[in-house]
C-alpha cells in the first residue's frame, strides 16, 4: 500500500543521525532534534493565539497540530516498544533496560521517563509490539507483524487511536484467519483510517474504525465470538464500589445483549419524541419551553433509580423476613422534629440529609420506632403515609405517568407524592397524591414546578422563566383523560 509522502523535511535531522558516530551520538541527535522542535514551536505560535483565530483558522489550524502530534505518536510508540524490547528476552532478568535502572518491568521504566500513567504507558507498548520493525542484522529490517499500520503511523497518516483499534480487533483473528485475509482486512481499514478507500466517503475517525473492525473480525473469524463470550460470561458482573464524595462509585461489566437492552431502555425513556401523548397546543407549548438541565449520565441515573423503585415494589420480588425489601432509616426525633440534622440508611456509610429522608418517607411511608437513650426500643408505631395499592391504581388511571410536562418516566416507574405535606396534616389520600418521577419528587421542592390539587385533579405551574404568564394548568398523561381534554378543547373552539 502507497501513501501520500506529506512529511516536513527533516533531511538534516536525518543527516545528522545517519552521520553519527555510534549509537550515543544518533541518541543525542534525535534528543536535540526533538528539543529543538518544541522550543521551536513554542516560539513561532504566541501563547493565547488560537483565542483571537477566526473558526476556519482554528480548526485548520486544530487539523494541523493533530498531523503534527501523528508524528509524534510514531515516535512515541516507536520508542517504548524498543524499551520494551531491551527490557525482556533476557535469561537473566536483572540483565533487561528496566532492571537495570531499577524498574519492575518496561511499562514502570517509560512511566518514570516520560510521566505519563500507566495505562498510557502500557497502550504504547502494546501497540509498539505489533508495529515494530525487527532488525535481522545491520540495515536489513524485517516487515512488522502489521506492516500497513505500521508504514501508515510512521508516515503519520493515523494516529495512536486509530492504530490501537486496528490492531485490536484484528489480533483475535490471528488463531483463524488466513493470512491474506488479514493482510486485506489490515490494508482496508487504514485506508479507511486515512480516506482513501472505496468504501467510505471521507477518512474514518477512530471510534469508526473501531466499529468496522469489528465488522472483519466476525468475517475472519465467524465462530471466534464462542471463546470471547465464554469468557465475558465468567467476567460479568456488577460491583456497587465504595463511597467518594457523597457518591457510591462502582464498576459494572455487562453482557452485550443487557447492555443493549439497557440502551434501549434509555432511548426510550430519554428521547424527547419518545411520547406519544395527547396534548393541547398550550401543553405543547409548554413542553417545548422546558429544558433539561441533567446530562445524559445523570439523566441514565435517574432512569435506573425509577426502575429500581418500581420493581422493588413489585410482587415478582423475593420478599426479606417475609416483608418486601425495605430500606431502614434511623433519625434522632428531635432532628425530625426540627427538619434539621442526618439520618442514615441501612447499607450506606455516608449519612443523608433531612431533605432525602422527608423524600423517602413521602414516597414510601414509614413506621415509628422508638429508642430511648439506653438503646432499649420503648415502642413501636403504626405504618404510616403509604398510598395502599388499590390508591395508586387509581392515582396512575387518573395521571398516567409523571406529572411534570415533557417527562417520558410511566406510571409504573413513579412514586406518589403527598401534595399538601403529610407532615403538615396532609392526608394520604387519591385527592392529595400525584405521581411524580424519582427525580422530580426528589427536587420538587426546588426545581420551581408548582403542584396543586383543584377539585381533585392535580393542576401544575411551571417556574417562572417558562410560565411568564403564571398559569396554573391541569396535568395528565392518561390517554384517555387527554382525548377527553382535546374533545373539550375542539367544543370550546
Amino acid at each position: 500500500m502507497d501513501f501520500p509522502s506529506n512529511a516536513p523535511d527533516a533531511s538534516a535531522v536525518v543527516a545528522n543521525v545517519s552521520g553519527s558516530k555510534g549509537s550515543a551520538a544518533a541518541t543525542d541527535s534525535i534528543a536535540d532534534a526533538a528539543r529543538g522542535c518544541a522550543h521551536a514551536l513554542s516560539a513561532a505560535i504566541p501563547a493565547r493565539v488560537l483565542q483571537l483565530s477566526k473558526d476556519d483558522d482554528l480548526l485548520e489550524a486544530m487539523a494541523a497540530i493533530e498531523e503534527l502530534g501523528r508524528y509524534v505518536d510514531a515516535l512515541r510508540v516507536e520508542a517504548a516498544a524498543e524499551v520494551a524490547h531491551r527490557s525482556t528476552g533476557f535469561v537473566n532478568r536483572a540483565d533487561g533496560l528496566a532492571a537495570r535502572k531499577g524498574c519492575r518491568n518496561a511499562g514502570e521504566l517509560i512511566e518514570r521517563v516520560t510521566l505519563v500513567s500507566g495505562t498510557t504507558a502500557a497502550r504504547r507498548v502494546r501497540l509498539g509490539r505489533e508495529t515494530r520493525v525487527e532488525l535481522a542484522a545491520p540495515g536489513m529490517p524485517c516487515a512488522a507483524r502489521f506492516r500497513y499500520v505500521s508504514d501508515a503511523l510512521e508516515s503519520g497518516l493515523i494516529g495512536l487511536d486509530a492504530a490501537s483499534a486496528i490492531v485490536a480487533g484484528l489480533v483475535p483473528t490471528f488463531s483463524h484467519a488466513s493470512i491474506d485475509g488479514l493482510k486485506a482486512a489490515e490494508e482496508e481499514l487504514v485506508a479507511c483510517a486515512i480516506g482513501t478507500s472505496d468504501l467510505v466517503p471521507t477518512a474514518c475517525t477512530a471510534d469508526e474504525i473501531r466499529d468496522q473492525a469489528l465488522v472483519w473480525q466476525a468475517y475472519l473469524d465467524p465462530d471466534g465470538m464462542e471463546p470471547v463470550e465464554r469468557r465475558a460470561w465468567n467476567a460479568r458482573g456488577f460491583q456497587s464500589g465504595t463511597l467518594v464524595g457523597g457518591l457510591v462509585c462502582g464498576r459494572f461489566a455487562l453482557m452485550p445483549e443487557v447492555a443493549a437492552k439497557l440502551t434501549r431502555l434509555f432511548d426510550a425513556f430519554l428521547s424527547p419524541r419518545s411520547s406519544t401523548e395527547f396534548r393541547t397546543a398550550e401543553e405543547q407549548e409548554e413542553v417545548d419551553r422546558a429544558s433539561d438541565s441533567r446530562t445524559p449520565d445523570q439523566q441514565r441515573h435517574d432512569v435506573i433509580a425509577s426502575m429500581v423503585d418500581h420493581y422493588s415494589r413489585s410482587d415478582q420480588v423475593p420478599r426479606i423476613g417475609g416483608a418486601a425489601p425495605t430500606v431502614l432509616v434511623t433519625v434522632r426525633a428531635s432532628d425530625l422534629d426540627s427538619g434539621y440534622g442526618r439520618g442514615h440508611i441501612d447499607g450506606a456509610k455516608a449519612p443523608v440529609s433531612m431533605r432525602t429522608i422527608r423524600h423517602l418517607t413521602c414516597a414510601g411511608g414509614y413506621q415509628m420506632v422508638s429508642i430511648d437513650s439506653d438503646g432499649s426500643i420503648h415502642g413501636m408505631g403504626s405504618p404510616q403515609r403509604c398510598f395502599t395499592p388499590a390508591q395508586r391504581r387509581a392515582i396512575m388511571a387518573r395521571d398516567g405517568g409523571c406529572a411534570i410536562p415533557g417527562c417520558n418516566i410511566p406510571a409504573a416507574w413513579t412514586e406518589i407524592h403527598h401534595v399538601d405535606p403529610a407532615e403538615n396534616g396532609g392526608p394520604t389520600e387519591t385527592d392529595n397524591g400525584v405521581l411524580l418521577c424519582w427525580f422530580h419528587h426528589r427536587t420538587i421542592e426546588t426545581s420551581g414546578w408548582q403542584i396543586k390539587m383543584i377539585g381533585g385533579v392535580p393542576h401544575i405551574k411551571a417556574p417562572p422563566w417558562l410560565n411568564p404568564r403564571d398559569e396554573w394548568r391541569p396535568s395528565t398523561k392518561s390517554p384517555t383523560m387527554r382525548l377527553d381534554n382535546v374533545e373539550k378543547h375542539a367544543e370550546c373552539a
